[in-house]
């Protein structure tokens, strides 16, 4: 009697022990499958944000190029009536900038900013003003990098 009673628990038994393995790797399956999607989203967001500093950064150097270009003009002795547009149009983008980036890039395109605004305002303090831009155009240019590495 006990070598069928023994049977009869080893039959009813392996069909649960095969159910309670399927049902595990089951688990197993969709935990990593979770894992992996929540990875994939979180690398999404951070592509996501990566190219929206970006476009806000191509954005400012457009601006600042464009306000260079008159400020040239104007040392040059030819008219240069955009400048003030174009300072307000700069100081719009480097807001947009500030907003998402980090702290970083921040201080050296406030910087980048302000001595373009300082220029712009007072060509007789400044009458070389690429002199006083170009170091803080190249900590901005070094700034940008590492913030989208």
């Amino acid at each position: 009697m006990s070598s069928g009673i023994a049977s009869d628990l080893v039959v009813g038994l392996v069909p649960l022990l095969g159910v309670s393995v399927g049902a595990a790797a089951t688990l197993l399956v969709q935990r990593s499958a979770a894992r992996e999607s929540r990875a994939r989203i979180a690398e999404e967001g951070r592509a996501a944000h990566r190219a929206e500093v970006k476009a806000a950064i191509s954005s400012y150097l457009e601006a600042a190029h464009k306000l260079q270009g008159e400020l040239d003009a104007r040392e040059h002795g030819e008219a240069a009536p955009a400048i003030k547009g174009l300072v307000e149009r700069l100081w719009l983008a480097e807001k947009q900038i500030e907003i998402i980036s980090s702290d970083d890039l921040q201080r050296p395109l406030i910087a980048h900013n302000r001595a373009l605004h300082d220029v712009s305002r007072d060509p007789t303090q400044y009458p070389d003003w690429w002199v006083h831009l170009e170091p803080l155009q190249a900590d901005l240019l070094r700034a940008v990098k590492r913030e989208l590495s």
